[in-house]
């Protein structure tokens, strides 16, 4: 499913002139939708998100953190910066400070949209004001069918509604779009999860299961049919809707489409994985830097030969194993090539688990990002003492080699003034 298939902020920013959608005075204000660029400032807001807020689209782009709760502002920061550094499917609840003062519990949901190269080009954020969705009829909420038509075919994804024991009542025209299932085909307990792939049905089964028993968020990443018998991975989450008493009357859910992510995400992990196995196979220690030059990731075989672990080598923690008589001269080279930006090099002894140090050659070398700049080093350690050992010898018997040679020269020539001497008597 494509999520920018329509809505850009000029299209989304004529839905509530539309005459035939709910006014501004309707419960459509339970729907507070807004578009971000890639990098998270927002470009486009709804009036009701405005109204909601009282600031204008300028303010709102700049001073969102604001509205957040004291108590959950950390927390939002936080999911939000990794959202936008993961370019993944997020959903967030907390408390929100509406323009009269009051702060009202939201879940805002973010759906990033690719361009061609698969990049985030812009996100779609979906903020639903919980505390209107939860007072139902009694303030002529969601309820309300032509209300709910509106808000279930507005949000980009599959929209679908159970009663309190987990009966499906309602699917969107999107479900029908990618199914093709009608209404009546969907209704009941257990159809969706036959659309599932079979080996995720039974964990779905289990996390929807705790979710009816318990009323906590549902949320799971499962693989759906589509009308053509083809498997896509969508998000699927869903909330309690409750009455005055805090009973459950009934569920909202949604199920967004997050193939294409989980499909780069799966092929960067078997990357990764490619990656690992090649690094471990390889007869040489290896290890990652980050760009300041410390070090964060290590292959088996470093650890193996140093008998250390991950939380003592982190960082700079490498030092422990150097030679004390080498470890400044290593450090200020390190550092040297850090500040230059140019490959490594040097030649070292590393202090192997059982005690010995042995000679290793050591190189790194820069990894840039587009623009050029240093994201990683990537560096290797190489035994080199039975080389090194060789060359000792070598060397040791060279300069045997020229100690003999000098003292037989010495020796013909002493022979040879001996014998000048003779022929001279």
């Amino acid at each position: 499913m494509d999520l920018a298939h329509s809505d850009t902020p000029e299209n989304l920013a004529s839905l509530p002139e539309s005459p035939s959608m709910p006014t501004s005075t309707e419960p459509a204000q339970a729907m507070l939708l807004s578009i971000a660029d890639a990098a998270g400032s927002t470009l486009y807001a709804s009036p009701q998100l405005l109204r909601f807020t009282g600031l204008s689209l300028p303010q709102l782009s700049t001073e969102w953190l604001t509205l957040v709760h004291a108590d959950d502002q950390d927390r939002v920061a936080a999911q939000a910066r990794q959202a936008l550094a993961t370019g993944q499917t997020y959903q967030i609840g907390f408390r929100m400070r509406r323009h009269d003062g009051r702060y009202r519990w939201v879940e805002s949901s973010g759906y990033p949209q690719l361009n061609e190269a698969g990049q985030v080009h812009q996100w779609i954020v979906c903020t639903m004001d919980v505390e209107q969705l939860r007072q139902g009829s009694a303030a002529g909420g969601i309820d309300s069918p032509a209300d709910f038509n509106f808000l279930a075919e507005l949000i980009p994804q599959l929209v679908w509604t159970t009663d309190p024991s987990g009966f499906h009542t309602y699917f969107n025209q999107r479900w029908t779009d990618f199914t093709g299932y009608t209404l009546s085909d969907s209704v009941g307990p257990d159809m969706w999860n036959n659309l599932l792939h079979p080996d995720d049905r039974q964990h779905a089964r289990e996390v929807w299961g705790h979710s009816l028993a318990t009323g906590e968020f549902y949320e799971i990443e499962y693989r759906f049919k589509s009308r053509q018998g083809d498997y896509r991975w969508f998000l699927g989450q869903a909330l309690p809707v409750r009455n005055e008493a805090s009973e459950i009357v009934k569920w909202f859910g949604t199920c967004t489409d997050i193939h294409d992510q989980k499909m780069q995400q799966l092929a960067l992990r078997k990357r990764e994985q490619d990656f690992t196995t090649l690094a471990n196979a390889i007869p040489q220690l290896a290890w990652m830097a980050d760009e300041t030059g410390s070090l964060f990731w290590y292959n088996d075989r470093w650890f193996r030969f140093t008998g250390t672990t991950q939380e003592q080598m982190l960082g700079w923690g490498w030092q422990s194993v150097q030679h004390p008589d080498y470890v400044e001269q290593v450090t200020t080279g390190w550092k040297q090539a850090l500040s230059n930006g140019e490959k490594w090099e040097d030649t070292f002894p590393l202090r192997r688990h059982d005690g010995e140090f042995r000679w290793f050659l050591s190189r790194a070398l820069p990894v840039r990002d587009e623009e050029g700049r240093i994201v990683r080093w990537c560096g290797t350690n190489t035994d080199i003492t039975e080389q090194k050992q060789l060359q000792e010898q070598l060397e040791r018997a060279y300069s045997d080699l020229e100690a003999k040679v000098m003292f037989r020269t010495l020796d013909l020539e002493r022979e040879v003034q001996e014998l000048r001497q003779r022929l001279g008597e």
